[in-house]
Formats: C-alpha cells, sequence, structure tokens
C-alpha cells in the first residue's frame, strides 16, 4: 500500500511538471534575454552534416574560407546543422563517433575563432519524428555525449535540441519530453543557452497565447530561446523543389504577385488548395496575394505578440527561397522578408549559405543586389540639427567616426560606440562641435 502511494504521487508530480500552466516571465534580463542578442543575423551551413556521407543532398563541405567570408559579409553567427544519429553507435550507449565530432568542432572552433556564434542543430532524426516514445531515451543519451563534449566551450556555443519536430512529435508530444531534456542537459552544461523549437515543422502557428500556450516551457528555467521556422509563401520559395513535389512543381512564381500574365499551375498538382493558391496568386492584388508580404507579416506579427506576452526571447531559425525562383523575384522576397524580420525585432538564421537555398554563389551573394537587401548600408541623418541618427539591428555594435574637413588626409576618430539594443543608433551631437565636422558609422560586430 505504502510503495503504491509513492508511485502515485511520483506520477502526478511529474504529469504536474510537465503540463502544469506557463507563467509569463517579468524580466527581459533573462540569461536568454542576454544570449538572443548575439544570434541577429545568421546563416545555416546546410547540406552537409545533417547527412550520411554519400547521401546526394550532402553536396556542401564547408571550410575556414566560407567562415571569413560569412564573417566579412556581417553575419553575426552560423547555424550547424548535424545528424548526430547518423554517427551513433548501438542501443543503449549510442556511442558518437569521434569522427563525426571531429568535423563539427572543426567549424564550430573555427566560427568561434572569428567571433560568430554558433547554434548547434540537431537535423533529420526521422527515426524521432515517426516513433518519438521509442526514441526519447536515444535522444537523451546522445545529448549527453554533446553537451559532455561541449562543456567547456563558451557561451557563444548554444544547442538547438531538435529541428523541426513534425509527424508522431507533436507540440503536445515535446511538452511531455522536453523538460527532462532540458534538465539533462543543464546538469552538465548548466549555462548553456538551449533552443527549444515546437511542432509541425517549427510552425509558428503553434504558439499561442492565453490559457493554451501550445508549446510549454519549463517556468524554472530561463535560459531558453523559442525556435521556429518560416517559408512562406511557400510555394514561391519552394517552387521546383524537387524533394516536395508535385506540390511544387509549378516554377514561374513571382513576388509579389500578381503576375502580369496569369501562371498555369502544374497539372501534376493533387491537392485542390494548392490548385486555390495559384487561383489566388492570379488574381488578388498584392496587399492579399499568397505571393506578397501578406503571406508572412501576420506570422512575424504573431512571434513577436507570443515573445511580448509570455516574455520568452524568440528566434527564426530558417527561412528563406530556392534558387529555381527567378532572380529579380528572388531578391524582392529577401529584402522584404529581412524588413518584416527587422519591423518585428527578431533575430534569424537565413537557409542557407551556398546551397539551393543560396546567399552565396561562385563566392559572392547572388543574386546581385542580394548583400544589400539583407545589410542595408546605415545611412547617417541628423534630428533637429542636434542628434545624428541611423536604423541597424538589434545586437549589432557599430562605431561612429568624426573627422575635421580642414586637415587632409582626413583623420577619423571614434566618438560613440553602441551595441543596438533597440533599431536604432542616436548620437547627441555635443553642443560644442563644429558644425563643419565630417560623420561616418562603420559596423564592428
Amino acid at each position: 500500500m505504502l510503495l503504491a502511494l509513492f508511485l502515485a504521487i511520483t506520477l502526478l508530480f511529474s504529469s504536474n511538471r510537465v503540463l502544469g500552466a506557463m507563467v509569463p516571465v517579468t524580466s527581459r534580463d533573462t540569461p536568454a534575454h542576454r544570449a538572443v542578442l548575439h544570434f541577429m543575423r545568421g546563416v545555416n551551413l546546410g547540406n552537409d552534416l545533417e547527412y550520411q556521407a554519400g547521401n546526394p543532398a550532402a553536396t556542401q563541405t564547408y571550410t575556414e574560407h566560407d567562415l571569413d567570408l560569412i564573417r566579412q559579409e556581417g553575419f553575426d553567427h552560423i547555424r550547424l546543422p548535424v545528424g548526430w544519429h547518423l554517427g551513433s553507435g548501438a542501443a543503449p550507449a549510442y556511442q558518437v563517433s569521434p569522427v563525426l565530432f571531429q568535423k563539427a568542432d572543426t567549424l564550430i572552433n573555427a566560427a568561434l575563432a572569428r567571433g560568430l556564434g554558433v547554434i548547434l542543430d540537431w537535423h533529420s532524426f526521422d527515426e524521432f519524428m515517426g516513433n518519438p516514445t521509442g526514441s526519447t531515451n536515444k535522444l537523451y543519451v546522445i545529448w549527453k555525449q554533446v553537451a559532455t563534449h561541449y562543456a567547456a566551450y563558451s557561451n557563444s556555443l548554444v544547442f538547438d535540441l531538435l529541428n523541426e519536430p513534425n509527424g508522431a512529435a507533436t507540440t503536445a508530444v515535446m511538452n511531455g519530453i522536453y523538460p527532462e531534456l532540458i534538465r539533462q542537459v543543464h546538469l552538465i552544461n548548466p549555462d548553456r543557452t538551449l533552443f527549444v523549437a515546437p511542432g509541425q515543422w517549427s510552425g509558428i502557428g503553434e504558439l499561442k497565447t492565453g490559457t493554451n500556450p501550445g508549446l510549454v516551457l519549463p517556468n524554472d528555467d530561463l535560459n531558453l530561446i523559442v525556435t521556429v521556422h518560416c517559408y512562406e509563401p511557400y510555394y514561391f520559395t519552394h517552387q521546383g523543389a524537387e524533394w516536395a513535389l508535385p506540390d511544387t512543381a509549378t516554377v514561374g512564381v513571382k513576388f509579389p504577385g500578381p503576375p502580369s500574365t496569369p501562371l498555369k499551375a502544374s497539372s501534376t498538382i493533387t491537392h485542390d488548395w494548392v490548385l486555390q493558391w495559384f487561383k489566388d496568386y492570379n488574381s488578388k492584388p498584392a496587399s492579399s496575394n499568397p505571393s506578397s508580404p501578406y503571406s508572412f507579416q501576420s506570422l512575424l506579427k504573431q512571434l513577436r505578440t507570443w515573445a511580448d506576452y509570455w516574455g520568452r526571447p524568440v528566434h527564426l531559425s530558417e527561412w528563406g527561397c530556392y534558387e529555381k525562383a527567378e532572380n529579380t523575384s528572388r531578391l524582392a522576397f529577401h529584402q522584404a522578408f529581412r524588413t518584416a524580420l527587422d519591423a518585428q525585432r527578431l533575430g534569424w538564421a537565413m537557409w542557407d549559405w551556398k546551397a539551393g537555398f543560396h546567399y552565396l554563389k561562385n563566392g559572392i551573394p547572388d543574386p546581385p543586389g542580394m548583400r544589400e537587401a539583407i545589410f542595408p548600408p546605415p545611412v547617417l541623418t541628423i534630428t533637429d540639427g542636434a542628434t545624428i541618427r541611423a536604423e541597424g539591428s538589434l545586437g549589432k555594435t557599430f562605431i561612429l567616426q568624426q573627422a575635421d574637413p580642414v586637415f587632409a588626409p582626413l583623420q577619423w576618430q571614434g566618438v560613440s560606440t553602441q551595441s543596438l539594443t533597440t533599431n536604432l543608433f542616436m548620437y547627441p551631437i555635443p553642443t560644442n562641435s563644429q558644425t563643419a565636422d565630417l560623420y561616418r558609422i562603420l559596423w564592428q560586430k
């Protein structure tokens, strides 16, 4: 009788821990809030370590030269997808291969040495998606190995616990798995920031306010960042994507819609909602067209609303457009999406660096204008004759320099260095300053 009573109490406690009400966090100065400022503009190193060697999708390898370019372009972090399950041994130890660790170490060490943050992501764990209950122990055991391996690394390395939970790995199921996974990882890495994704492919729609928050985070852990993905408008960003056929067979989709000449959808499409999407694309005005900013603006606003309501920082870890979209539309999409992210004060990592959704092709940003779309140069303005302003991105560091035009060559001197906590860089001009002084702003980090 005593044993039965003890078990009942234990199960009740466990259930409350997993399913108890999530409480909004009032502070905006938690470890996670401070960490997210270092992950504002990033890029994924996709199509490499998340696949088994020899897989046709493993089209890329990355070197220190890539990381040099990533840093030079203005990114402040990378996201590194790794298929840890692919390099693990048999149960119960699931020993991770030293070769896989070495490959990941090389890129992580090189990125950190260049001042880049690193999101280390467990990617493509399909076995788990089909049977999360049967694979939960494997998830725990491998993450404990990874956490131990990187325990001495700086906090510029963060862990993304599971990429795109989907299938049987619903948000509700993950709510029962994450608390113990988080607890085990934080026992080994107590100060490590962890990224936690909802179900439905890291869907923003899984995040809700009110009594049903969707994804539930442990109230006693304030070093968690919620990570989501957004590829809207999907039939534009994934046009021609071979892995998603037949719904993505239609190419020639423009951004923004509607097209000047109606586009005929592929005859291979089998779903009515996809055909309806193309009807709306051909007919609706830009303000409500499914291939326009209309498709993602409300989602990003919903993400910001959720973050503000629950007091939990968020990060959009995947977005982008497949290379089969024509260049003008692809460029317009990236500019519009990045602008919408900035408007909601969201950090992000685009998919990807140089694979099918590339930022870089043949060593340069592609298409021409991509750099300016993603990293618009700050423009200095003066308001009321006394304050210099420039818009930037949260977490970025800028230095304002001053020079006297009377003397040649110009001698630039730093007068203000700011790491942005809002989108605005501001510098009040001292009252004794010369009106003929020259000013310029430089990106530092």
